[in-house]
């Protein structure tokens, strides 16, 4: 091969290289993009008809696309879904003519918008104990300010979340707010049971005395079997006795007399025993 032969060819060879650099840069421009927090909207031109596809990711090694449109297009159009809120992304336009000659634009950044402020509230439901404590842990996100105000339908609640339950002598309902201070309008809530002690008792019934003039009778009661008894009840006139002021997980032991009309009291009945649980 002649020296002006050779000479031709690396001169062609240079041109063909400077040809696919300038096509690089000027097929594909003016590209637009539009975001929400999940979804991005790009749109570009490219200088003669070609597919459509875009290699994105939160780094430049990409890592997910979209399906490529073979439509043979100038003007193009692909949507993003799926993304993070306020998180930057990386792509790269992929756009291939009829020859077929792939040209892909430089590495390109989006940011998706931060997305609505939102509030959550843990625990979200349960049980509190009449007159107990309960914290609450208030979470806001899509924002810089994660300050939240706290309000309660009933009992009290302070700035940071800590419940306190009203005493309560049958089981009510409490509910629990919420409100962020970036955005009013958005707040979370937390309904929990408050719930009243149980109300333990001991009822007692007896046979009636066989003697005619009886006016009524008193119970007794005492914490050791065989006594002492204390009165606990006097002048009960029907047959039956519920004992409200009992302690969880105490065993009581329980005697009756009868006193007739002439005030003359009759000797104990025979004792019985009621344990009360706990709690």
């Amino acid at each position: 091969m002649s020296k002006s032969v050779f000479a031709f060819l690396v001169i062609l060879l240079l041109t063909l290289s400077s040809f696919t650099t300038k096509a690089q840069t000027t097929w594909i421009s003016g590209l637009n993009s539009s975001t929400t927090d999940t979804t991005a909207t790009l749109t570009w031109n490219t200088a003669v008809p070609a597919t459509t596809q875009v290699q994105y990711g939160p780094t430049s090694s990409y890592g997910l696309h979209t399906t490529l449109d073979s439509t043979l297009l100038t003007a193009h159009s692909a949507s993003l879904s799926g993304l993070t809120a306020n998180t930057v992304y990386h792509l790269r336009l992929l756009s291939k003519d009829a020859a077929p000659l792939l040209v892909t634009s430089k590495d390109l950044t989006i940011t998706t918008q931060a997305g609505p402020v939102t509030v959550s509230v843990t625990p979200s439901s349960g049980t509190v104990a009449s007159g107990g404590l309960q914290q609450f842990i208030a979470q806001v996100k899509n924002t810089t300010n994660s300050n939240v105000s706290w309000s309660t339908s009933t009992g009290s609640i302070t700035a940071s979340g800590m419940f306190s339950a009203p005493v309560v002598t049958s089981d009510g309902t409490a509910t629990i707010v919420a409100t962020s201070v970036a955005d009013p309008s958005k707040r979370a809530t937390a309904v929990f049971t408050v719930k009243a002690p149980i109300q333990h008792s001991v009822s007692l019934n007896w046979w009636a005395s066989p003697s005619s003039n009886v006016v009524f009778y008193n119970a007794y009661r005492a914490s050791t079997h065989g006594g002492p008894y204390a009165l606990t009840a006097s002048a009960i006139t029907g047959l039956a006795y519920s004992d409200m002021a009992v302690q969880a997980g105490t065993t009581y032991y329980y005697v009756v007399t009868a006193t007739n009309d002439r005030g003359q009291e009759s000797i104990e009945s025979g004792e019985v025993s009621a344990s009360v649980p706990s709690p």
